[in-house]
Order: C-alpha cells, then structure tokens, then sequence
C-alpha cells in the first residue's frame, strides 16, 4: 500500500540559507514522487498555499516538506498540510543538518537528496494520529529574584498564577539594588534606582499569590511533558525571619568584620548582616564562612531569632513551568593585568563608581579617591572584556557599557563640573532616544578618544593612561588620579548551573539560548521553559523587565492552552490484557496505574519508550504511530542510492541530542557529509534488528546518543553493549556502533565526536575491518 500512496515534496530556499548551498534543480530531478515544489520561504502564507494547493491539486496522500530544522517550523508545517492529518507530514532538515554544516555544493546536494528520500520513505509508513491535549499545573518557578524575576513573578500573580520565587542570595533584588541611579530612554535627568525598584519589592512581598524562597536554589530537576519536579535546596539563614525586628543589636555586638560585598568590598559589613536596608526578607543573615560562632548576637537578640545551629533542607516542588532570570555577572578585570586593577587603589569598575557615588553607598554619594580627595582628572576604560578576542575575552558587546560610563560622567559632571572626565571607547553605542543622552554628555564636557588603552601605569601619586587614538593616528599619554574599567557582563555562575541541570540550550557564551531570537524570543528549546532578563543576553533594566513581561505572557497562553502532547505513547488493549502488572513495574516513568481493573496510561507521563512492550507477554500493549516501521523505513531511505565507496554514518538522536545537532549548524561548525542523523521520540526505540539491519545493508557505522539524564540511559547504554557483543560473536567489528552521551549546551563537544567517529569508520574500512 505505501508503493501507491501520492507524495508530495515542497523544498524550501529559505532565502538563500538552502539554495545557495544546495543545488535545488538537481535536487528535484531525482525524486521520484507525484509532485514537487519550491519556494524562497515555504513557511510564509504564501507557502501555505502552494502546499494546500497542491495537495488538493494532486491528491495527495502524504507530504514532506524539505526545509529547516522541524524543531523550528515542525507545527508550522503540520498547520499546513490541512486538511491532512499532520502526522502525515515530515520534514527533512537540510538546513541545519546539511547546508549549514557543509561548504561542498555538490556533496551538500547529495546528501540533501539522501535526507529528502529518507522523509519520503518515513512518511508513508506514517499513520494518520491525533495529538493530545493535556492541563498543565498553573504553578510556576520563577527562579532568580532580580528586577527581571520580580517583574515576571507580578505579572503572572496579578493574574492569578500561583508563583514561587527563587533566590540563592538572602534577598531578592538583584542587580539593581546596587545601582545608585539609572538611565533613562526618554529623560536627560538619573533617576533613583531605589526609588523604582522599592515599589515593584513591596508589591512581589504583600501578593498572595507569590512565594518567594531566599537562600535557595535548585539542585535537580526531572521532566515529564509538562510538569516539573524540582528539588530545591534551602540554605540556613540562622536568624529566623518571622521573629527578627531588623533592630540591628546583633550587628552592633558582632566584632567581625568582612568586606560588605553590597558595597562591592568598598566597605565593611558585620558577620551577621542586613543585604541593604530595604531588603527582603526583613531580618539579618549571618555569613557562617566568617562568623566565629562567639554568640553575642545570640545574648543581644531581644526576640530570640538566632540560632547558630542549622542545616539546609531540600523541598520538593511541582510546577508547570519555568522562568529562568537568573541574571549575570561582571567580567573580572585581574583578568587584564595591564590595567593594574589589583595593583593600584584607585583603579576601579563602573559599577564600583556606581556604588561610590550612590547616596547609599561607601562614602554617601561622594566621589572620593582612597586618599579622601576628589578627582581631577576620571579616565574610563570602555569594552574591558568586551569585543575582546584575548583569552578569556568575549566576542561580544555587552550592550550596556557606554550608556552606565555616560551616565556616572554625567552624575559626576553634575556634582563635580571641574573634574575632567575622558572615556577611551571602542565605538560609542547609544541606539534610539539614547542618543540624545550622548550628545548632552558631549556638551557637558564629557571628552572622548577612540582607542583601547594598552595599559595603565602609576606616575608617584597619579596614573599615566596609555592609549592609541585611532582618529588622530597618534600615541596619548593621559595623566589621571582616577580610572574607571567598564567590565563585560557574561553568564552568572547560576545560569550555568541552571542551564546544567535543566539541560537547556545555551549559546556559546553560556547564555541561555531563545529556540529562535525573531519569533521565538523568550522560549528555549525546553517546553515550557522561558528565559528572560541578562540570563539570556547582555540589556539594561528597561528591556530586562519588558523580556519578563514577555516571558510571563508566554507563560500564561502556555497554562491556559495546555499542552499538546505528540501521541505516539503507549496504548492498551485492554481484551488481551491480564492486569499482571508487569509493564507497571517496567515502566521507569511510573505513567502506568490500575484503575478499576483497567492499565491506565498517563500520557504526560509516557514517553513512547517502548520499554513496556518487553513485558507484556500477551502483546496486549502497542505504541502508537508506527514507530519501528517508520525507523526501519528511514534507514533504507538513507541507505537506498549509496554509491561504491561512499561512507555513511546512522546518528539516532531523540529530542535533546537533536537539538544538539541542530545548534552545531545554527553556529555553523561542521562535520563530515557522511553523518545522517535520524530523528526518534526515543532512543530505546532503536531496537538491536534496526541496527543490524542499517549495518548489513551499506552503514558504514551507527551512532547512538543520549542525555545520560534520561531514565533510560542506562537501559539503552546496556543494550550497545549486548549489540557490540553479538556483532563481535558474528565475526563483525563492534567499533563500528558507538554510544555517547549528548548534551544540548555542548553542541561543540557532539560536532567533535561524529568528526572522530567518522575518522574512525574511515580508517576501519581502509583496513577491511
């Protein structure tokens, strides 16, 4: 019957992203299908309509759409097809997985046509099924408590979300209780940053409908469709919260003094401390790393909060989604040692000079040299770390530098008109209504020299500032008594922890990645899972809080709409079935019960593993969709038009290792043509007789990979190895089928082990083995 079925391929240019590459007519000669069609951008409405179209046109029974990545446009496509079931659609990636990893035009086309024959081979073993629609729980984690978390926290709570707000430091704020003031896009004048961050902090405490968990953080994370199951870690605070006045007794009897991090070490703070003094929770904390345990604090305390004893506990949580805001951090200037910032007192960071001159900060707003004296003469250092391809340096611009030097040059300005500012810039970037903050810095007197400084050196109780002026094409000394670096902003230490335990997508500065930056702009590749805020790139406080805004909104259409689940789960006959219960203890995501004498199947739970099917001896369970027919068929799709000589290579990939795959082409690294991955729901799909089969039939090698966070890693890690074995008991080389484990941040690290698979295949057929 799939001999006589009508298909129909629609290739799509994508606007030169496949074209240019991939030789499209050729492409089109040699399939050998009812219609085919291309079109410089199939996912527009126009593309709609030649699909639709056609379909009507022709007849057509089933449809593969050659284009990008089905991660991307999979449910575009499946919209398309109507009024055909959309799993009798399938999209071949020549986009991600071919033109953008390959140069060569004519093996690019080759394989191109070897990735269209496998979709047209799948597709017609495809049954038409129906996704499923489950409720996910409307609890959501907001994990991180800046100004971006708080906002995204509100958002949601005012429209009545249950949100747990998660902070590993003792208090939410983030950032932005730093800052002295902020910029503005539409005023000349700095606002307080306090003064706008105190009414979004008292809104987030007196709502009901938030949660908020300080000294906490997440340590595990398992998903399943669409609910999280977190486990948080909540570290001791020592001083209980519901009875600490803030009265402060503690910190006067406490004789320990540390650097008071707040103030970025510019001052000191007490063992046992308050963050800053509109912070939340209310109460002290005590820095354990530094107390001496003396108790005085304990005898001075009128309400009894301390105690010196304490552990931390681990909650569970459930949730239907995630808002990951978990912020960044500042490059560390020691990392640029020409600039002498652990050597001299008054070489200092912007955000140093932001806490100096805060009316909250270390000197009450006053700008002071360590000495006491005011500045003549402040040089600022932009791009330190930025557009910086030194070791350690990041390509990238932080976005936000020249608008926060601008600012403190013109709060400086402003209290100081006789001290000389002069910031040393790469290239003033100040977009939109920012502009105009330029041009008034520039006539306040505010000068500036195109260049990088080379170094920073000390000259007795001054500095010398040497720097190439690009314009002038001339070498300046400038002498200051002040210097000020404008560090990067890269990933928080939680980012990566978070993007780590999730296995979220990131990019390759460690940021979390969006599953496309045009349309896509806050969701991550991780279903029900949304970024927002500078966890996701370098951007000042506006854009933070309208990213969170936008992340909450997601978040909502995604709760009230549901989840659609793919149904390709289990399914029971419930006439063959004998209630032994075997499959219930098989099944690693415990989605199986009995209910009324009836195996009931949780499909946010199922993964379409297959796992249960082994131990069912009446063959009462089957999993919908047509799973191993549509394997095996993709296999000889693949492996149908190989040429004498030619090397190919199976790659199985689930969801996860897929989209690894996909992020090596979307930063364009490579890897050798030979490689053709094959998308499954699931790994352990894989059976040993697709294997043997695509090895016996011309497969030079098959590669396996898993995240080894999947239940059933070590399941099918095991089944390899029983593989490896029967190959090597059959007189056939068991290096020819390999097992790797496969993480989405670590696309880079994926692209390098099929490169030296495929060297190993490589050499293996040199040696007849």
């Amino acid at each position: 019957m799939a001999d006589d079925l009508k298909v129909g391929v629609f290739i799509c240019e994508c606007g030169g992203n496949i074209s240019d590459i991939v030789d499209i007519d050729k492409v089109k000669e040699s399939l050998d299908v009812a219609v085919v069609e291309q079109f410089e951008n199939l996912c527009s409405l126009n593309g709609r309509k030649i699909i639709r179209d056609a379909i009507f046109e022709h007849d057509l029974d089933r449809v593969v759409v050659a284009a990008c990545s089905p991660i991307s446009h999979e449910k575009t496509f499946q919209d398309y097809v109507k009024p055909l079931n959309p799993y009798l659609m399938d999209m071949a990636n020549i986009r991600e997985q071919c033109s953008w990893v390959h140069d060569d035009c004519e093996k690019a086309t080759k394989k191109a046509i070897t990735l269209i024959n496998a979709s047209i081979e799948k597709v017609k073993q495809s049954d038409a099924v129906n996704p499923i629609y489950c409720q996910t729980p409307n609890e959501v984690a907001v994990i991180g408590g800046g100004i971006a978390g708080m906002n995204a926290a509100l958002s949601l709570a005012k429209q009545g979300t249950k949100v747990t707000l998660i902070e590993q430091s003792p208090s939410i704020g983030g950032h932005m209780a730093k800052i002295g003031k902020v910029f503005s896009p539409v005023k000349i004048a700095e606002e307080c940053g306090m003064c706008l961050l105190n009414p979004i902090l008292n809104e987030v405490v007196w709502n009901e409908n938030i949660d908020v968990m300080t000294n906490t953080k997440v340590v595990d994370a398992e998903r399943r469709a669409g609910t999280y199951n977190l486990i948080l870690e909540q570290f001791p605070r020592y001083v209980n919260p519901d009875k600490c006045i803030a009265c402060g007794k503690c910190a006067e009897a406490c004789e320990v003094e540390v650097p008071n991090d707040w103030n970025d070490n510019l001052s000191n703070r007490k063992a046992i401390y308050r963050p800053f003094g509109q912070s939340y929770p209310e109460a002290y904390a005590i820095d354990m790393d530094s107390c001496t345990q003396c108790a005085e604090c304990v005898k001075v305390c009128p309400m009894h909060a301390i105690k010196l004893k304490g552990k931390s506990e681990k909650t569970p949580l459930s949730v239907g989604s995630l808002i990951l805001a978990t912020g960044h951090q500042l490059f560390d200037p020691n990392k640029r040692p020409e600039y002498g910032y652990d050597r001299y007192d008054d070489v200092i960071t912007q955000s140093e000079l932001g806490r100096i001159t805060g009316v909250n900060g270390p000197t009450k707003g006053k700008l002071l040299k360590k000495n006491g004296d005011v500045p003549k003469r402040v040089v600022m250092i932009q791009c330190v770390g930025s557009r910086d391809e030194k070791p350690d340096g990041h390509k990238y611009c932080s976005k936000i530098c020249c608008m926060v030097a601008l600012k403190n040059a013109n709060i400086i300005k402003h209290k100081y008109p006789d001290t000389d500012i002069v910031i040393c810039y790469t290239d003033v970037r100040t977009p939109g209504m920012y502009e105009k903050y330029y041009k008034h810095s520039q006539a306040s007197g505010v000068r500036f020299i195109r260049g990088r400084p080379g170094e920073v050196v000390k000259k007795g109780d001054n500095y010398i500032v040497r720097v190439e002026d690009t314009l002038k094409k001339e070498f300046s000394e400038i002498e200051a008594d002040m210097v000020v670096l404008s560090t990067a902003m890269e990933p928080s230490e939680g980012t990566k922890e978070i993007a780590d335990i999730l296995n979220v997508g990131v990019t390759e500065d460690n940021f979390i990645k969006e599953s496309h930056p045009k349309i896509k702009p806050v969701t991550t590749d991780l279903q029900g899972t949304f970024v927002c805020g500078t966890a996701q790139d370098p951007k000042d406080i506006t854009e933070s809080i309208m990213q969170a805004t936008a992340a909450a909104s997601k978040v909502a259409e995604y709760n009230y709409a549901g989840v659609e689940i793919e149904p390709f789960i289990a399914e029971i006959d419930d006439e063959k079935c004998e209630l032994c219960g075997n499959c219930i203890m098989r099944c690693k995501f415990k989605s199986m019960s009995i209910n009324e004498n009836k195996i009931e199947i949780d499909p946010m739970s199922c993964t379409g593993c297959g796992k249960c099917l082994t131990a069912c001896k009446n063959t009462a369970i089957t999993v919908n969709g047509n799973i191993d027919e549509k394997i095996m068929a993709t296999i000889n799709g693949i492996l149908e038009k190989k040429e004498e000589n030619e090397r190919m290579i199976l790659v199985f990939l689930d969801n996860i290792g897929y989209t690894a795959a996909d992020n090596i082409g979307v930063n364009r690294l490579k890897y050798p043509e030979s490689i053709h991955i094959i998308k499954v729901h699931s790994v352990n799909r894989v059976r040993p007789r697709h294997i043997n089969h695509a090895l016996e039939n011309g497969a030079d090698g098959v590669f396996i990979g898993e995240f080894p966070g999947d239940l059933m890693y070590e399941e099918v890690e095991r089944k390899v190895e029983r593989v490896k074995k029967r190959l090597s008991d059959s007189n056939q080389n068991p290096e020819r089928l390999a097992f790797s484990k496969v993480y989405i941040p670590y696309f880079t690290g994926l692209a390098k082990k099929l490169t030296d698979f495929d060297e190993k295949i490589k050499e293996l057929n040199e040696l007849g083995a």
